[in-house]
């Protein structure tokens, strides 16, 4: 039965001229950051997310979720015009996308990046509202246990697939949790690791943190390791013929088949955009008919990767909304935002607030619209956004940092925060240590204590509480898989590739008669 009380709230926040703006102005703006090589999605997400606790949380939320989207599309601009990914996301857009441009074909590969990323977004965001209320209704069958075991996969899932040493990512994971227990025991009241310091009493601010360890360790990995080779937007030429239909038609079984697998990996914790624009790449060449031309300037790749990281977007929001488990790190910010707000990410969200999550779902519908016309508007204008001399655009950075985390509590100590979590930051970026682990552990860590000791208490200690129940045997089983496949992939030897079954076989030829 259709409340429409419910809708009728969910509409009024789509209506509201203030929401309208909030989310044109943080897809505009998530454009523009995500075109500045150098400025994440993180990044921008982690800098302003403070800013938006003293707006109403029907205008704050839809502001970083336009950010969200628009960073991640507009990353792909100077990956495909210079070279230079403007996120992690777009890495795999790069090959073949300024391939196209040594070609005359920039426009064209564009215009395929706007489209690929605007069907992905629409395909995923439908899915988000097709399955996290059926889930929600699942998750809130959970009790301690369940939520004890899944916090624990989620941070193994997040400290393996965070970097290429799955020992430096749990060590990072571990690290979070470690810090999370700075403050008050929450059961005891004793003071745990604050060594006397009452700003250390309600534990490390969250925010200040992550804007120290992703945006300022960010500034100083780009000032005292600039990259090597990058050129400038006037080196190449932004023009050609634009896209035709035929083409773009033709690339649908690719599109469909990359969307599918970023909804996938976008709704597991830890898989973001940065791992599923690989992966989609991949799949795309396994499948392709012309594998060799993957990196020469293929339409095929460039479409297969936009459209698998666009689609991590609106999935990674499923776990958040479901479990209040982040999908991904700009994720774990929107959960910090949403609790400054009053609200709990996760069954109770949908519980307590059904309507403004309606309204989320409609803003996230009218933000994928707006996506298409900012984004024709970006193609044609933002080529000279990459030529701001980074002399400029990270004093401009660095004090949108400081007033950031200074807006969060107004408080001074939350600078030295800032300054630590900077520093750490570089620290584990030069030691090849993955901070998302870090920050997650972080996030999750007050949760998973207080669920693993509700459980232990009902239990009168015993373990046996973590496999009597069905889904917490289940979620159990779940764990033993995914540490099982983690051992195997750290003791194969190295060179051996897993075989997936989408992967064609190669053939001498293929049907045009060039190599396979």
């Amino acid at each position: 039965m259709i409340d429409f009380s419910i809708l009728q709230q969910g509409l009024a926040m789509l209506a509201s001229p203030w929401t309208f703006l909030a989310l044109s102005g943080g897809l505009a703006g998530g454009i523009l950051i995500g075109a500045l090589p150098g400025l994440t999605a993180t990044m921008a997400v982690a800098v302003l997310a403070p800013f938006t606790f003293f707006m109403d949380a029907t205008i704050g939320i839809p502001f970083l979720l336009g950010i969200y989207k628009g960073a991640i599309y507009g990353g792909s601009i100077p990956a495909i015009l210079v070279n230079t990914p403007g996120t992690a996301a777009a890495a795999a857009s790069a090959r073949d996308g300024y391939a196209l441009t040594l070609q005359g074909k920039s426009r064209k590969a564009l215009e395929l990046s706007l489209f690929s990323s605007v069907v992905a977004d629409l395909m995923a965001t439908l899915v988000l509202i097709v399955v996290a209320i059926p889930l929600a209704s699942i998750a809130i069958r959970f009790g301690s246990p369940e939520f004890a075991l899944l916090y624990l996969i989620a941070l193994t899932m997040i400290a393996t697939v965070s970097g290429g040493n799955a020992a430096k990512g749990l060590a990072a994971a571990g690290l979070g949790l470690l810090v999370a227990c700075i403050g008050l025991d929450p059961m005891s009241g004793y003071q745990r690791f604050t060594f006397g310091n009452t700003d250390l009493l309600a534990g490390v601010s969250l925010i200040p943190l992550m804007i120290g360890m992703f945006a300022l360790s960010e500034i100083l990995m780009q000032l005292t390791h600039p990259p090597e080779g990058q050129q400038t937007a006037g080196d190449v030429e932004h023009g050609g013929e634009r896209l035709r239909w035929a083409e773009f038609w033709v690339l649908r079984p690719t599109i469909l088949r990359s969307t599918s697998l970023g909804t996938f990996l976008g709704s597991l914790p830890g898989l973001g955009a940065e791992i599923a624009c690989w992966i989609a790449y991949g799949l795309a060449r396994g499948r392709s008919r012309e594998p060799e031309r993957f990196g020469e300037g293929s339409l095929e790749g460039l479409a297969a990767a936009e459209a698998g990281n666009n689609a991590v977007v609106p999935s990674a929001l499923i776990p958040m909304t479901v479990f209040g488990i982040p999908g991904d790190t700009i994720t774990a910010v929107l959960i910090g935002a949403l609790m400054a707000q009053g609200m709990m990410p996760g069954p109770l969200l949908i519980q307590q607030n059904p309507g403004f999550l309606f309204g989320l779902f409609m803003v996230l519908l009218v933000t994928n619209l707006l996506l298409l016309v900012f984004g024709l508007f970006a193609i044609r204008w933002l080529k000279q956004v990459t030529r701001i001399p980074h002399a400029v655009l990270y004093p401009c950075v660095l004090l949108l940092c400081v007033c950031g985390a200074y807006a969060v509590n107004s408080s001074t100590f939350d600078l030295l925060i800032l300054v630590f979590g900077g520093g750490a930051g570089y620290l584990m970026r030069r030691t090849g240590f993955p901070i998302a682990p870090l920050i997650i552990g972080l996030l999750l860590g007050p949760g998973f204590e207080s669920a693993l000791r509700q459980s232990l208490v009902f239990s009168n200690g015993s373990l046996a509480i973590f496999w009597s129940r069905p889904i917490s045997l289940v979620l159990l089983c779940l764990l033993v898989l995914v540490i099982a496949f983690l051992a195997w992939r750290g003791l194969k030897p190295k060179g051996a590739t897993l075989r997936l079954p989408w992967s064609r076989r190669k053939k001498p030829h293929n049907a045009n008669g060039g190599d396979s």
